[in-house]
């Protein structure tokens, strides 16, 4: 006969105490950060008139043999002709292009105004004051900022020199200049967090002077300031 198996109930024991523990306060997440939509002017600035007939002189004087002289672009004594001034406007036109195409790389949207008084071209961009680059660019380039630029040769102020010449003539290259500069920047608020996000930049140092590459050679006198530039035909 056959016994059938039974399971033994375990043996009861007394509770054991569990050691205490601490109970966790929930830990809070930090706050987002409030979204901010800032904005600010811009203007592509071209050297005037003055600062690229001194260039032009400068680099073709009495060279007969220069490759914008015996192409009909400047005279014997380094003087712009009309085919000259028709090749830089031309080149202008590009340089404000690609200028447009870097802020649109740079920033959350960018609108195009036309041009004014000056014949600088003018608009205004869109940015997120709390990323670092958009608020360094922003604070280089404004007069209540460094009150700097943003330099079409120098690639000390920012990275626009590296495709400001694309697509520019040899002649327009070694002749023309410029800067990119921002203003009316709103709201109000805004500066202190931009200035809290790019002073670590201002930190490291500033990089060391260099010539963006296909910007032409060593140029003649640059002006301190921007001026007008009427065009010329």
């Amino acid at each position: 006969m056959k016994t059938r198996r039974t399971a033994h109930p375990r043996p009861r024991t007394a509770a054991q105490p569990q050691p205490r523990v601490a109970a966790r306060r929930p830990t809070r997440a930090a706050p987002p950060q409030a979204k901010i939509e800032a904005s600010a002017g811009f203007e592509i600035h071209i050297d005037h008139q003055g600062v690229i007939e001194d260039n032009a002189r400068d680099q073709f004087h009495n060279d007969p043999e220069a490759r914008a002289g015996r192409a009909g672009l400047v005279t014997h004594t380094g003087e712009i002709t009309a085919r000259g001034w028709d090749l830089l406007n031309d080149d202008i036109g590009k340089i404000e292009n690609n200028a447009l195409a870097w802020l649109r790389r740079k920033f959350q949207h960018v609108r195009a105004d036309g041009h004014s008084g000056d014949d600088s071209l003018v608009g205004s961009v869109w940015f997120d004051p709390y990323n670092e680059e958009q608020a360094f660019l922003i604070e280089l380039a404004s007069q209540k900022g460094r009150n700097e630029r943003i330099d079409m040769i120098d690639l000390s102020y920012g990275d626009l020199a590296r495709t400001a010449f694309d697509g520019v003539s040899d002649f327009g290259a070694n002749v023309l200049g410029g800067a990119v500069y921002f203003f009316n920047v709103e709201p109000e608020g805004v500066w202190e967090i931009i200035e809290q996000l790019s002073l670590p930049r201002y930190r490291r140092g500033p990089l060391p002077t260099r010539r963006a590459p296909g910007a032409g050679e060593p140029r003649g006198p640059r002006s301190p300031v921007h001026a007008p530039r009427p065009r010329r035909r």
